[in-house]
């Protein structure tokens, strides 16, 4: 037997169709089955939510802003990473230069990094100046989820001066297009304050809104929601109507060539842990990856992992086999803004992380990548073949062997070595057959509800927000109990049981959109001398701290003082929980785990959520325990002090992951309470990882059978 199953993947076309009316293409172009159709939606008053599910490299941008370009449409456009929205901008210039538009839209980014710099700069005084300027000054704006989330929830806004609905009003009013790109990376928190969200806008607008959603991998649940609430979304599919074609008669001009052929290639000694995809890239990059670029020296490609810290580990071995011949550059989350900007363009060779595997656009043939779950699986994956001009297309799957044998060897396997299939039916056998990552499908019931009860109370309660919008609170009450299935009363309820409690923390934790960064810290990185020294100064989670790198502990002032002098904005490290340089990376990961100082056992039994620590309950905090490392204890401290929304379960979190099918990057680790433990039996979650767990196992026995937890 080989060491790779491999299989082929047939070319897909995609239906082209008479231009409508209206439209003005530019000479050569013309338009896809499901961009002409979501034009259509677009400019049908009665459809109210869109969503795209063409193919990823099938123009779900170009469907986007094709009614912006044609005709004078205010756009707000959102994507779940930065580096994606910096891509985007690109490609919206792009198609404002090519068609032209008679209105001249002023295209602007809006980030949290921006805002920060305008304050910084003296150009704006607050958040809230900041979103009144780019919305007033811009006909179609890039943001993200989270900063429009934020707005309809009446932050940003200075004190009693303001009215609640001071920024949202102005955003509401001024765009007529919301866009949410990629939206399938999301969870059900997010898909509870989406609700929300578009709701709000939908009881307090005087005006049709349009929202649609793209994505080749749509996400049932928010489909579900929104018919709960009486809204039925359009669904525009181009499989469902045999919009997709894999092979194709020369003489036949209806159709466009949107993906190449390509050999996939599964090799099978992937072992399901954190190292095995760094081994197998470390023990093939000349025989596989380098003999790849000599047999097609004029190829591009791509390595997309899902750990930094193997990335970062992998470039100067990749560079020292690579280059000067061939460019080697990262693009991963400890990236500096620079390298980001321009390692898609500059690179032969391309190591990413999430930053990049989220609908970035780049020119490759060749590509390695892990993936986390079956989604994950086809976005990656889909990042291949977009484009002509290469002699051939190869990738490889790094997935772990019990997920490749289900695929090829086991007795119901739906792909065998040596095969050639169409796009289709092998994304289905990639949904099908991976093992299932948990939906989390009752948060909104326990948890996004807090976010209603909160928006209600303010529509309820208010007197500007009762005068101006008569019976809103009536009508966005009674819309959102359908739509995420939950009771105000039962909400306000828990809303204020947390009060009671001074639970403050975990009202937060539910009423953000992807949850705080607790453990946070803020870095000086030292680990590419090639960087700018403005650029060195990062923000990263401790846990991957302590699991990849080798660091030194500095004090805050230090720390200030220096990134001050770079002419860095130091608002964002003022909450860090401590300040470290990064001097290098682990070979091998280190052995750490939680430690807490108290009745490990009752609190687990709880089966509540908890902030740590707690004085009022005499609730002690959680401190570090590590083997090695300089600085630990001054970590643990620190650690110790902060309060931290967190939830304890008395199973094993190996078992947790496997059995509830958590995501990868779950925050969930081992904790214990006796010092000495190198086997803790107890699992910790944080943040929002901590609402949801709890979700899971709210029901469950504790693990001594003591009682039933309710």
């Amino acid at each position: 037997m080989s060491e790779n199953y491999s299989i082929s993947l047939k070319p897909v076309y995609s239906k082209t169709i008479p231009t409508p009316d209206g439209v003005k293409l530019p000479n050569g172009w013309s338009l896809s089955w499901h961009q002409v159709e979501t034009l259509k939606a677009l400019r049908d008053p009665s459809i109210d939510v869109i969503f795209n599910t063409a193919m990823t490299g099938d123009g779900k941008s170009l469907a986007a802003y094709l009614q912006a370009m044609t005709s004078r449409t205010s756009t707000l456009a959102m994507y779940p990473t930065n580096e994606l929205a910096r891509d985007q901008e690109k490609q919206v210039q792009g198609y404002k230069d090519i068609f032209k538009p008679q209105k001249d839209p002023q295209i602007n980014r809006l980030t949290a990094p921006i805002l920060e710099k305008y304050i910084a700069t003296g150009k704006l005084s607050s958040k809230r100046d900041g979103i009144e300027y780019f919305s007033t000054n811009s006909e179609i704006l890039l943001t993200n989820p989270d900063i429009l989330h934020y707005i309809h929830n009446f932050y940003y806004l200075i004190g009693k001066i303001d009215n609640p609905d001071r920024l949202f009003r102005r955003i509401d009013e001024k765009y007529k297009l919301f866009i949410y790109d990629e939206f399938h990376v999301f969870s059900s928190p997010q898909v509870a304050s989406v609700i929300n969200t578009i709701l709000l806008i939908k009881h307090t607008g005087s005006y049709h809104k349009k929202f649609l959603f793209l994505s080749a991998t749509p996400n049932e649940f928010l489909k579900s929601s929104f018919q709960k609430a009486g809204i039925e979304p359009k669904i525009i599919d181009p499989v469902a109507v045999g919009a997709y074609k894999f092979s194709l008669d020369a003489s036949n001009h209806a159709w466009r060539q949107i993906s190449q052929p390509i050999k996939l290639s599964f090799p099978q000694g992937i072992e399901p842990n954190l190292s095995s995809s760094y081994k197998w890239i470390e023990e093939n990059a000349e025989t596989a990856i380098l003999k790849f670029f000599h047999d097609y020296p004029n190829s591009k490609g791509a390595i997309i992992l899902n750990s930094i810290a193997a990335a970062k580990k992998l470039i100067p071995k990749l560079k020292a086999i690579f280059e000067p011949r061939w460019k080697v550059r990262e693009n991963t989350g400890l990236t500096g803004e620079t390298e980001k900007s321009q390692s898609v363009a500059e690179a032969d060779l391309l190591l990413g992380t999430s930053t990049i595997d989220v609908g970035v656009d780049f020119r490759i043939n060749f590509l390695v990548f892990e993936a986390a779950d079956a989604g994950n699986f086809i976005q990656r994956f889909g990042r291949l073949g977009r484009h002509k001009g290469f002699e051939t297309y190869q990738a490889y799957a790094l997935i772990p062997n019990f997920l490749v044998a289900r695929l090829f060897a086991d007795k119901s396997h739906p792909l065998q070595d040596g095969e050639t299939y169409d796009r289709v039916n092998f994304n289905n056998a990639i949904n099908e057959f991976w093992t299932f990552k948990n939906q989390f499908e009752r948060y909104p019931q326990r948890w996004g509800g807090i976010q209603s009860f909160y928006i209600y109370s303010i529509l309820k309660n208010n007197a500007h927000m009762k005068e101006k919008y008569p019976n809103i609170d009536n009508k966005f009450g009674t819309s959102i109990q359908r739509a995420l299935g939950i009771k105000l009363e039962h909400m306000k309820a828990q809303y204020y049981r947390c009060k009671g409690e001074k639970k403050d923390k975990i009202i937060e934790e539910a009423r953000s959109f992807r949850g705080s960064s607790q453990l946070d810290c803020a870095i000086y990185d030292l680990t590419n001398p090639d960087e700018p020294e403005a650029e060195r100064f990062k923000m990263y989670n401790l846990p991957g701290i302590l699991n990849n790198f080798i660091f030194e502990l500095w004090d805050k002032n230090s720390f200030m003082e220096k990134a001050e002098k770079a002419g860095v904005i130091t608002t964002r490290f003022d909450k860090a929980l401590c300040y470290l340089k990064f001097k290098g990376y682990r070979d091998v990961r280190e052995d750490w785990h939680f430690y807490y100082p108290g009745n490990l056992r009752e609190l687990a039994k709880s089966g509540k959520v908890q902030v740590l620590p707690d004085k009022q309950h005499e609730l002690q905090g959680l401190e570090i325990s590590q083997r090695h490392g300089y600085g630990i204890n001054q970590i643990s401290d620190a650690v110790s002090r902060r309060k931290l929304v967190c939830f304890i379960s008395d199973r094993d979190h190996n078992f947790l992951g496997a059995t509830l099918g958590l995501p990868m990057h779950f925050q969930a680790y081992p904790l214990t309470n006796e010092p000495e433990d190198r086997h803790p039996r107890y699992t910790i979650t944080f943040g929002q990882d901590a609402l949801l767990l709890e979700t899971l196992t709210w029901h469950w026995k504790p693990k001594d059978n003591e009682g039933w937890i309710c």
